[in-house]
């Protein structure tokens, strides 16, 4: 029993990653100045680095857009982002234990 329930939970956690990973992907297809951002637990944030508060204690950090697009775009930008992520862990409450301490970005170097 317990080979299939962790099975079942595997499928699960697999589920929510790819609907995480599409949701990000379309975020980033729909913004194309975001360049990445973090998302923390208020423990592991500073004032500098918070962009936004999501829900509970995760923390929208470390935002990162094209430099000549300016506040007002990095402002509308953190509301997307955090409406993205709001509407996955209001449709999916377990979702939100994928995202702390996770970083997002176009592209890996």
């Amino acid at each position: 029993m317990d080979t299939l329930q962790n099975r079942v939970q595997e499928q699960d956690l697999s589920r929510l990653e790819a609907d995480l990973a599409g949701r990000i992907d379309a975020l980033f297809r729909r913004c194309p100045g975001l360049y990445g951002f973090a998302v923390l637990e208020g423990s592991q944030v500073t004032r500098e680095r918070a962009a936004a508060h999501l829900e509970g204690d995760l923390f929208l950090s470390d935002l990162t857009c094209h430099p000549g697009l300016g506040q007002d775009y990095c402002a509308e930008l953190c509301e997307e982002i955090s409406h993205a992520l709001l509407e996955l862990v209001d449709e999916q409450p377990d979702a939100a234990g994928l995202l702390p301490g996770r970083t997002f970005a176009r592209t890996m170097h």
